[in-house]
């Protein structure tokens, strides 16, 4: 027997979930509260924000502004929350680039990269990226490149050095770290004749 399937019906399909009209709904009535009603509601959207990750001045201003609270709001909130010390840029630039050279093994451009996503002014990006010592990057560099070279299989020596140096170019070493690192990773290792 044949089943005709109804038009008018969800044909037994799981049903979307439609966006919510709510998130406009909240611009709107963010941006129309009276200036001591957004602050409050400004700050307690900040708050849960702080609550769940570290964030930078820029990003908290950011996602006010887009919950839709007028800048004036924003920048209020940012100050008021620099002045007691929930927001540090300076700090939280450190400990960006701490974090970033230690689990992903990212220096220099890359880490400038990250740090301008986040929104941190130049000045602060210098003087975060201060505490990684030459040293340090060299010896980092040394590292992921044996790391990389271990997980190379069947491969020429040629493109083991191509992919070990751009995989380290792409964490921000500079070309002569990359090549460096690279042939150190591969000097006692056998490959296949090209």
């Amino acid at each position: 027997m044949v089943k005709y399937l109804d038009p008018e019906s969800d044909f037994g399909l799981p049903r979307r979930r439609k966006k919510s009209p709510d998130l406009a709904v909240r611009r709107q009535k963010n941006a129309e509260l009276p200036t001591e009603e957004a602050l409050a509601a400004a700050r307690e959207a900040a708050l849960r924000v702080l609550d769940r990750t570290a964030a930078s001045s820029s990003q908290i201003r950011q996602k006010l502004t887009k919950a839709g609270f007028l800048p004036e709001i924003a920048e209020e909130i940012v100050t008021r929350f620099g002045e007691v010390g929930l927001l540090d840029d300076r700090e939280y630039a450190a400990m960006l680039v701490r974090t970033r050279f230690q689990e992903r093994g990212l220096v220099g451009r890359a880490l400038v990269q990250e740090l301008d996503r986040k929104g941190i002014d130049p000045g602060l990006q210098a003087e975060a990226l201060e505490q990684i010592t030459p040293e340090q990057e060299v010896e980092n560099a040394q590292r992921l490149a044996e790391k990389k070279a271990r997980s190379l299989h069947n491969v020429s020596y040629s493109q083991a050095m191509r992919r070990i140096g751009s995989f380290l170019a792409r964490k921000g070493y500079s070309p002569s770290q990359c090549r460096e690192a690279t042939r150190g990773a591969l000097a006692d290792r056998d490959f296949e004749t090209e």
